[in-house]
């Protein structure tokens, strides 16, 4: 085998390391989390916690925009896996270099995040990031709705795609649900 090999062999068992590490800890602390489900559309909610990632502001900003003419109060928390990006001032969020080694998010934006009884959450993110994961498995939110992908599904409303969707696609179904899940009549 040669060098590069052995290097990529390596690295392979330090991610996997690290995600088992990181589902261990996830577990436990899912036993703590209790949470009333219940199934809320644009008509009923009254808070929305929206997940996204950095590059996914157009499509945060839509979602945002919804939920506010709908009058639900919102709170957006972005990500960014890279450690070295700068989260713009007027944005709340974090990045990989404010998680710990296995990733799970070390600031209080997170902790805040998991600790507010929302009534929907919304993860545009597709669940391509652990700490995304982690924060979606253990909000308190009643009602979560994303897309799981290849991760374990945490949603109560997980839209499907027969691939990994585009950012824009994923809101938008999202907000088709959203404004006809629950209607007495569907228009």
């Amino acid at each position: 085998m040669t060098g590069k090999t052995n290097d990529l062999l390596f690295l392979h068992a330090i991610m996997s390391l690290k995600s088992k590490i990181a589902s261990r800890i996830l577990s436990s602390q899912l036993a703590s989390v209790t949470r009333e489900k219940k199934v809320f559309n644009l008509d009923s909610a009254t808070s929305a916690g929206i997940l996204w990632e950095i590059d996914q502001k157009e499509s945060f900003d839509l979602i945002e925009n919804e939920l506010i003419n709908a009058g639900i109060k919102t709170v957006g928390l972005c990500y960014s896996p890279l450690k070295k990006v700068v989260i713009p001032d007027d944005i709340k969020g974090f990045t990989r270099k404010q998680t710990t080694w296995s990733e799970i998010p070390k600031t209080d934006l997170a902790q805040d995040f998991i600790e507010q009884k929302f009534d929907i959450l919304i993860d545009l993110t597709g669940q391509k990031h652990l700490p995304i994961i982690y924060l979606t498995a253990l909000s308190e939110a009643a009602f979560k709705i994303g897309y799981a992908g290849q991760s374990v599904n945490y949603f109560d409303l997980n839209i499907e795609f027969s691939q990994q969707p585009e950012t824009d696609q994923l809101a938008k179904q999202i907000l088709y649900y959203l404004k006809r899940i629950n209607k007495t009549t569907i228009e």
